[in-house]
């Protein structure tokens, strides 16, 4: 297992505490999940038809499999310090999904990602908090959230445009202009 940063458990503590959040609703996931659960989003969204050890590093500006594009609801392009307020209008139901937040390399360097496991009103929070920080002094990145039942994922870039695909995401926010 890949030794964890200091800073994931600096920023989780730093988010719960200052969002006043329970830390049921919003947590980095165990160590012992976190490969299997970045393995099950990457067999699923990564695009492998380049090079089979692709993760998802720069899937949110290079594409996602072919597979799941078939699902592809669109790219759209965001305030990055508002978006995340719509999403309790984008994402179905009250059910947690994983916030999975890039700091960078690629597959054959190591991919870095932290995962998180939170609902989506603890993440509108975190996510604001995180915009206003510069992502709490780590540095502003990519992110990812994805169904804790792998039916959609939402990467968001540093280019300020989320990209969707799967089932049962609403966009009528988006798509019309609020």
């Amino acid at each position: 297992m890949k030794k964890v940063s200091c800073d994931l458990f600096r920023v989780e503590k730093e988010i719960i505490e200052k969002c006043g959040i329970s830390k049921s609703r919003f947590h980095k996931v165990h160590g012992n999940q976190w490969e299997n659960i970045y393995q099950a989003i990457t067999e699923k969204y990564a695009d492998k038809t380049r090079t089979w050890r692709n993760g998802l590093h720069w899937a949110n500006i290079n594409g996602y499999s072919p597979k799941s594009m078939r699902d592809f609801v669109g790219s759209y392009p965001v305030d990055s310090s508002t978006w995340f307020n719509f999403l309790p209008h984008i994402l179905p139901g009250d059910e947690m999904v994983y916030f999975l937040i890039d700091k960078g390399n690629d597959w054959y360097l190591g991919e870095k990602f932290w995962i998180f496991e939170s609902y989506i009103p603890e993440l509108v929070k975190a996510l604001d908090l995180l915009n206003q920080t510069a992502f709490l002094d780590t540095g502003w990145a990519d992110y990812y959230i994805v169904s804790k039942k792998y039916q959609w994922i939402i990467g968001f870039n540093h280019h300020d445009i989320i990209t969707c695909i799967g089932e049962g995401l609403n966009f009528s926010y988006l798509k019309n202009g609020q």
